[in-house]
């Protein structure tokens, strides 16, 4: 019987195994006591599995011609083949029915369960990969080994990169991404969370704009849009020194928010300054916003200039953080093994019988269900071409 070994129990691995034929004998190792615990944390433990809007523009790179040999159609099939009901919401972002990570890990590991071709090797770390003639010698950290003709390789960032430039196969570094992004400290906005916010940023050529959520943080900014912006900062190589301006009103144009304001100003003259934004934001937004203008929030409304309020408009249309680095809560990182080093079935080049999948793969996209749809993707193909 034909042989082959998957290194990691994670997603991709685990729907790699699942699209090997029953007459090939599959071994998986996992360092941990129990496979797909990764699984477990994504989309908040809902497990966003994947997204009915995918296309080329949701990847680092053009994966087109991948997500024609498997495509999210026919993941949603194979899950439900596995008895897995599911649902889209309004973003396209597909969840199980349950809501819960745990169905998904629990499909999986019952049909792992029933496929006796199958095996689950845990508690075992991989320390090294090596080739001896036509054969992948594995080395773990407990030193022992193992042989194997065909190897996939499904480590996710826990890769040590160096064990396959040693086999001149180019990797690029691991980079944190889809992460929250540090500021400078804003310790009364810690906890504020703002939906239909835009987030604009200049990032060397590219300009990111984006409308959705941000959560004010003690330390810096999160939420699906900042966690998109930190993909880009991370492909760009840096998290530092980057202006993010957040538009609080991105419907009201900075002419209409003026007018408002104006109008306001009449309606509040005689209360103070922390009351004037009630009602539009909360509390704490309202003092942020007077501190930036260093305002006192002692002051009355009435006693504002005109120039104060256009300026108060355009603080509100355009609030600026500027980066100071990531915060390690990454969801997944960018960098791996170049996509240029593998075939159209993710086999390398260069050496026969070694395949990347999943994370492993300089493959990164943005927050939605794109990074497991690529676990699914590059899975099933190198399964079915095994």
């Amino acid at each position: 019987m034909k042989k082959v070994c998957i290194l990691g129990g994670g997603a991709s691995s685990l729907f790699c195994a699942l699209n090997i034929n029953e007459n090939i004998d599959v071994t998986i190792f996992e360092k941990n006591d129990k496979i797909g615990k990764k699984i477990l944390a994504t989309g908040n433990g809902r497990c966003n599995l994947t997204n009915l809007n995918i296309d080329k523009n949701s990847y680092n790179q053009d994966i087109t011609n991948f997500l024609k040999k498997f495509n999210v159609e026919q993941t949603i099939a194979f899950f439900k083949s596995l008895g897995l009901a599911t649902y889209a919401d309004e973003m396209g972002r597909v969840y199980p029915i349950s809501n819960s990570a745990t169905s998904v890990l629990d499909v999986l590991k019952n049909a792992i369960a029933s496929k006796p071709n199958i095996h689950i090797v845990s508690g075992k770390t991989v320390k090294d990969i090596s080739k001896n003639s036509d054969q992948y010698v594995i080395t773990f950290e407990d030193n022992s080994t193992c042989n194997f003709q065909n190897v996939i390789v499904a480590l996710g960032n826990e890769i040590n990169l160096q064990m396959f430039d040693k086999l001149g196969v180019q990797t690029k570094k691991f980079t944190p991404s889809l992460c929250a992004i540090k500021t400078q400290k804003q310790n009364k906005l810690a906890g504020i969370r703002l939906s239909d916010v835009k987030v604009s940023c200049m990032l060397n050529n590219y300009a990111f704009e984006e409308v959705g959520e941000v959560l004010f943080r003690e330390d810096g900014l999160s939420g699906i849009v900042i966690f998109n912006l930190s993909s880009f900062m991370a492909r760009s190589g840096s998290f530092e020194n980057y202006q993010i301006c957040i538009d609080l009103l991105p419907k009201i144009s900075l002419e209409e928010l003026n007018k408002m304001l104006l109008e306001r100003k009449s309606a509040f003259a005689k209360s103070s300054i922390s009351e004037f934004l009630t009602g539009i934001f909360v509390k704490a937004i309202n003092l942020n916003l007077f501190e930036r203008l260093n305002i006192g929030a002692d002051k009355k409304v009435g006693s504002l200039a005109d120039g104060q309020i256009f300026e108060l408009a355009k603080t509100i249309k355009n609030l600026t953080f500027v980066s100071t680095g990531n915060l390690n809560n990454n969801q997944v990182c960018c960098g791996g093994v170049c996509l240029n080093q593998l075939d159209q079935t993710l086999q390398c080049k260069n050496h026969k019988g070694l395949y990347f999948i999943g994370e492993a793969v300089d493959i990164d996209g943005v927050c939605g269900g794109y990074n497991l749809q690529w676990a699914w993707t590059s899975g099933a193909i190198v399964g079915q071409s095994l």
